[in-house]
């Protein structure tokens, strides 16, 4: 059995190791549905992190269980529990980070009729940019005025904007009426 655990520690502890240090997705897609067989199958619903948590836990255990003397059955049945409890020890937590990961993508949407402040002033000519707090962080956008200013115009700098909509990048900006503020 030696061999078995030695093969299945330094098959696994590689893959392992390369998942840890590259930070490869644990549920990446393995292209296994493009296959037949048992191990398709297998990679379909365990991913490939689990795989190498299994065997370098199953072979490191397996090896350490023989040396200290273990009998052959005992060794191999905690070698097996250690290995499929790493295993899943590795599934749980990366089900957990998926379920409990925050996104900060904000949509054009949810930026439209928001108040922001002028940081770089707007003219006819030329673009401004704006400041306005998005999903808790301070974020600075290209500002053009959406109603033509006239010739000579300006909206200052520190003056409120009301985000009429964003487009290709561009958040087209009114001035927020002074009654407003």
């Amino acid at each position: 059995m030696t061999w078995l655990y030695a093969f299945m520690f330094f098959a696994g502890a590689p893959v392992l190791l390369w998942f840890v240090f590259s930070g490869g997705d644990a549920d990446a897609d393995s292209g296994a549905g493009d296959e037949t067989g048992l191990l398709a199958d297998v990679l379909t619903f365990v991913p490939l992190s689990s795989l190498a948590f299994i065997a370098t836990f199953f072979g490191a255990t397996g090896l350490a269980a023989q040396w200290a003397g273990a009998p052959a059955a005992l060794a191999f049945l905690v070698a097996t529990s250690v290995g499929v409890a790493a295993g899943a020890f590795n599934s749980a937590v990366f089900a957990f980070l998926r379920r409990s990961e925050a996104s900060s993508d904000v949509s054009d949407r949810e930026i439209e009729g928001s108040i922001a402040r002028v940081t770089l002033p707007i003219t006819s000519e030329h673009r401004g940019k704006i400041m306005i707090r998005v999903a808790g962080a301070i974020v600075q956008m290209t500002a053009a005025a959406v109603d033509d200013l006239e010739p000579g115009r300006t909206i200052e700098k520190d003056a409120r904007v009301i985000i009429v909509r964003i487009d290709e990048g561009v958040a087209l900006v009114t001035r927020l009426d002074p009654q407003l503020e």
